[in-house]
């Protein structure tokens, strides 16, 4: 064999072996699975019967939302203005994520969809097939997907909301080149963000108090607690049963303290009587000042629970609050399942 050959065959084999090792170490990215229909059994807002949202042929933008999450009813806000001046244009489907049981319950959903003024559909995926589907990790999450059924734009959490129109205006354009678009805003100067306690979790499962010794689960326990609460914690003091998902008292005077930095404090929480159920909020063992004051909180200092669900407590849109902030049972018998903060003036 002459030289040239044997070294034109080497050459072959060397190419070979860089294609194959490249396919190793930078494997092809798989072919996208086009979305062209949206399908679950309980949806909102929609046709009695109806178990599909169809996508073929228009730009929709898929929302994975949570009831108890702040930066989910933020970007539900959003979505609200979106549709209401784009129209038909714009075509959203909600995904509802649950956290906590009563979140699977339709009928507390149905209740936050009408108070938030929701007219898009709202599929709830108390199974998390959807989340599954699309491979979401994270709340709030959009997805936009074009008339082709290709998903081009994703964004997780909420804000950068004039990146989000601007690509899907640039989806319409595409599919509607003569389409009368609103002008795009520029980005709106952002607020002062502060170093905040990160959400807490009451019950057993995700909390754990400062109480020495933490939870006594599954029992009613009397809680004693005279040390220090250190930041981004909490104790319990009284009498708690602690369950998987909250702490549960009918005993008046028992309380959760909390030591926290935070523009805006949620509470999560449930009357287990129907609506019958008070607490009392002080700050640093004072009444909330009223410009500090949430808006489920009354100029007594109490919130009343109706329902499951998530209950503003304090809200300051200049500054950070710090301090310890008690709640305690007034009346009733409540379930207290997390505090949910925020943190950026606004």
């Amino acid at each position: 064999m002459k030289r040239s050959t044997v070294l034109a065959v080497l050459a072959v084999l060397v190419v070979t072996l860089v294609i194959g090792l490249a396919g190793i170490f930078f494997p092809a990215s798989p072919k996208e699975t086009l979305k062209v229909v949206i399908t679950g059994k309980e949806w909102l807002n929609t046709e009695f019967g109806r178990d599909r949202l169809e996508l073929k042929g228009k730009n929709t933008l898929v929302v994975f939302w949570n009831a108890s999450d702040i930066n989910s009813l933020k970007t539900v806000k959003k979505l609200n203005e979106w549709k209401a001046q784009y129209g038909g244009l714009l075509q959203i489907a909600g995904i509802h994520c649950p956290e906590f049981e009563f979140e699977k319950e339709k009928k507390n959903i149905v209740r936050l969809v009408e108070e938030l003024k929701i007219k898009w559909p709202v599929l709830l995926d108390n199974d998390g097939a959807l989340k599954k589907i699309f491979k979401n990790t994270e709340l709030p999450a959009l997805y936009l997907i074009n008339s082709s059924g290709k998903t081009v734009y994703t964004h997780k959490g909420d804000g950068d909301y004039e990146i989000s129109e601007a690509e899907f205006q640039a989806a319409v354009k595409v599919m509607e080149p003569n389409a009368t678009l609103p002008k795009l805003k520029k980005p709106e100067i952002a607020g002062v963000c502060f170093i905040i306690t990160p959400d807490l979790y009451t019950g057993s499962i995700k909390g754990l108090p400062a109480n020495k010794g933490g939870f006594i689960a599954e029992k009613l326990h009397d809680y004693k607690f005279n040390a220090e609460i250190p930041p981004d914690a909490f104790a319990l003091k009284g009498k708690f049963k602690a369950l998987k998902e909250y702490v549960e008292s009918e005993t008046p005077g028992s309380g959760l303290f909390l030591n926290f930095a935070a523009t805006e404090v949620n509470i999560v929480a449930d009357s287990v009587l129907n609506g019958d159920t008070m607490l009392e909020v002080l700050l640093d063992n004072k009444p909330v000042k009223p410009e500090s004051r949430g808006r489920n909180l009354d100029g007594n200092n109490q919130v009343r629970l109706k329902y499951p669900g998530m209950y503003q407590l304090l809200k300051n849109t200049a500054k950070a609050e710090k301090g310890i902030l008690s709640v305690k049972l007034v009346k009733g018998k409540c379930r207290l399942y997390a505090f949910r903060f925020y943190g950026c003036s606004e």
